[in-house]
This record gives C-alpha cells, structure tokens and sequence, in this order.
C-alpha cells in the first residue's frame, strides 16, 4: 500500500536514471519538482506520504541530509540540540516543497511541563506559520529568476557556485568504492573536517566541470593507485581510532541484495516470485493497492506486511526472499533514511542459507539449475571440481581442496 517513505513504482525512476547515467543536477531537480505520476513511477510518487503530520518536513530532512550533508532529523519537532539547526530551518524548506505557507501542528512540537526545565529549546510554538524561504543565506527569494519556490529549492541546492552539493555527492561515491569517505560521515557535515582537503575539492570541481556525470568520478576512482591497491585487512573502526589515515580500500560486506542476487546468478537460476500486489484480480484502486510487478532483482522487493493477510500464504515464494534479505541487512520498513545498514554478522545469516527455503532453491539439481547441465556433462571428477571452484568463486580449487572433495563425489 502507498504508505511513507514506500517508494512504490517511483523506485523505478531512480533505478532508470543511474542506468541512464542522468545528471545528478537534473536528478536533483526532478525528485525536488515532484512531477508525473504519482502511482505510476514519476517524482510526484517522491511526495506520497500517510500517517504523517507534515510530509513535506520529512521529504525536506531526507533532501537536506542526502544532497546537503545536514542531519536536521532533531530539528523536526524541536531545535537541534547538537547541531546548528532550529526547527524553523526544516519548516522553511518543508513550506518551499509545500509551495506555500506552513503551519507547525501540535504533533510536531514538544510539549512544555510548567515548572520544569526542557532539555530542548523549543522557538517555534505550534500554529504558527512558516513562510517558504531558503534559510542558509541572506539572499531573498524574490531575487531568483524563478517564481516556484520547488524550483527555487532545487536551484539553492544545486547551484555551481555552491560547493556543499558536489563535495557530498563525491564524497558519497568515495566511500562507496573505497569504504570510507574523504569526509567521515556522509550524512553529518556539522564538524566536517576532510582527511584530504585538496582531492576533496578537486573531485568536486572535476563533479561540476563533467555535467554532474557520476560516472566520470567513478572513473577517476577506479583508476587511481588508492583503489587498487591491496586491501588492508585492520578493521576500518580500528585504523581510524589510533589516528591513522587510510592507504586504500578497506574491506566490507557484501550488502543483502549482493549476497541474494550472487546466489541466484551462481546457480544459474530466476527468481521465479509472485507479482508483488495483494490486489490478484485488479480490483482495487491505485491509490488503494500499489502493483510492483514480478521482481528479477532483490532491490525490487519491498515490505510484503499488511492488515489483510499473512504473506507467507498470499505470496510465499516471495516471503522466502524478503526473509533471506531481513537477516543480512536489508529493511522492509524504512521510516527514516539511513547510509549505513547494520551488517554486523549474526547466527541467522548462515542458518538461512543452509536450512532455508532459498538456500534450497540454489542448490537443488533442478532442470533450471547451471549445476545440473554441469553434472550432465562427460567430465571427469577433477574437471568438474574445477568447473565449481570456477563459477562459484572464480577460481580454480587449490590442492588440498581438489583432494578434498574428491573424496565426496569419487565413485563408490
């Protein structure tokens, strides 16, 4: 169901403007306008949101966090008590995606005790009304050639001139390639203090001067010394506790959808799930019952939780995934925007795998399975060890392990 933060079909125009390699100015802007189909995968499905007192404050704190490095969350009903933020900051870009004057409801502020002392300090009283306005700058609104106050916001936050946008957005791919980022959250820039100043300012200006082309930072990343050098295998917390810059890329996890996706593309087989609707015969409206389609790829999945029925019954192929997904990661719930999933390694992960119905799925000798075809063919044992170690790793087996499992599969 259209819920908060359930992207719905709108998932599939972020999916198509990466694969499109789209300006991250253009993103940018598109996902601030909110226009299209709400339903049916345009950036208006950006704005959908329930059980919410003020949708438009919860998109402004994602947008800020995400293109800004702001993290206004504590802003939402009250100033910021460890950053530099007030609540009237978050309802001010809340009122320009409102387009208009908004009022701070009851909900979205904390109440007083008379005679006792808030820990938080409280400046916007609730009923008032914030006008649309950019609050980081002195510059007045009426001065931009723009009259939408959406179309102001995302002009603010783009802007060439500015460099906060283009500083978080490599920042942003650094880490993702190498593990750590240039700046050490890439969600908090309230005390940003660059490990490297300069190649953080130059990757920013080469951002700007390619178009915004996420691509050719990822180029440059990928072809530069620090990135292929060798893995340091101390724990990132570690090196960083003792004060000690990295070298290269650090080891990480593989996500949820890696892991889950690596499985299916080794054996060589679909996932062969339900459409993920609870709405079969089409009788519901859109607004009522999203329809996301068959998924091929494990980030098409989403929350299958509802009041109607239990999933396992009314999707079951399609339960068996989304629990093999929740264990090494992956959020079917996502109230508020997070850059980093708890990936902590648990007794669940490898329980899944090898007692579960997806584990099982892979390896069964099924007539869709690449391991299956494997074992049709005249080979010997030795080949066919190989042929293994080859798909499913990537290389060849070593000497003991050759010996090894050729005890299992010799003939009797």
């Amino acid at each position: 169901k259209p819920k908060l933060n359930n992207t719905g079909p709108f998932r599939f125009w972020i999916h198509e403007s990466f694969q499109d390699n789209k300006p991250m100015d253009r993103f940018v802007s598109e996902l601030v306008m909110m226009e299209g189909s709400r339903y049916y995968g345009g950036t208006s499905g950006f704005g959908v949101a329930t059980q919410n007192d003020v949708p438009m404050a919860a998109k402004a704190q994602i947008i800020s966090q995400a293109f800004l490095g702001m993290q206004m969350k504590c802003a939402r009903c009250h100033d910021a008590p460890f950053h530099s933020f007030n609540q009237e900051d978050l309802f001010s870009i809340a009122a320009m995606l409102q387009r208009g004057a908004l009022k701070v409801p009851p909900t979205s502020s904390v109440p007083l005790i008379p005679g006792h002392k808030s820990k938080v300090e409280v400046t916007l009283e609730p009923g008032v009304s914030v006008s649309p306005k950019w609050p980081f700058i002195d510059k007045p609104l009426g001065q931009l050639k723009v009259s939408d106050s959406r179309a102001r916001l995302a002009s603010m936050i783009t802007e060439k001139n500015a460099k906060r946008f283009s500083e978080v957005m490599v920042n942003r791919i650094w880490k993702r390639y190498l593990g750590w980022g240039l700046v050490d959250s890439v969600d908090d820039w309230e005390e940003a203090v660059p490990s490297h100043p300069e190649l953080l300012k130059w990757l920013s200006r080469e951002f700007v001067f390619s178009g915004y082309d996420f691509k050719h930072i990822a180029r440059l990343i990928l072809n530069s010394h620090v990135y292929q050098r060798q893995i340091d295998p101390v724990d990132l917390e570690a090196r960083n506790s003792d004060g000690h810059f990295n070298s290269g890329p650090v080891r990480r996890r593989m996500s949820a959808e890696q892991i889950l996706d690596s499985l299916f593309a080794v054996a060589g087989k679909e996932m062969s799930v339900e459409p993920l609707t609870l709405d079969i015969n089409g009788r519901g409206t859109v607004s009522t019952f999203l329809n996301l389609g068959i998924p091929r790829k494990s980030w098409e999945f989403t929350s299958l939780s509802n009041e109607r029925d239990r999933p396992s019954l009314a999707i079951p192929r399609a339960q068996t995934i989304v629990d093999a997904l929740q264990v090494f990661g992956w959020r079917d719930t996502r109230q508020d925007a997070l850059s980093k999933r708890d990936e902590a390694p648990n007794i669940l992960q490898p329980s899944i795998i090898a007692n579960g119905v997806v584990g099982r799925r892979i390896t069964q000798l099924s007539d869709d399975s690449a391991f299956t075809k494997m074992a049709l063919q005249k080979q010997n044992p030795g080949a066919l060890i190989e042929n293994l170690y080859v798909r499913v790793l990537s290389r060849n087996p070593t000497n003991h392990e050759l010996g090894t499992m050729k005890n299992h599969i010799a003939p009797v």
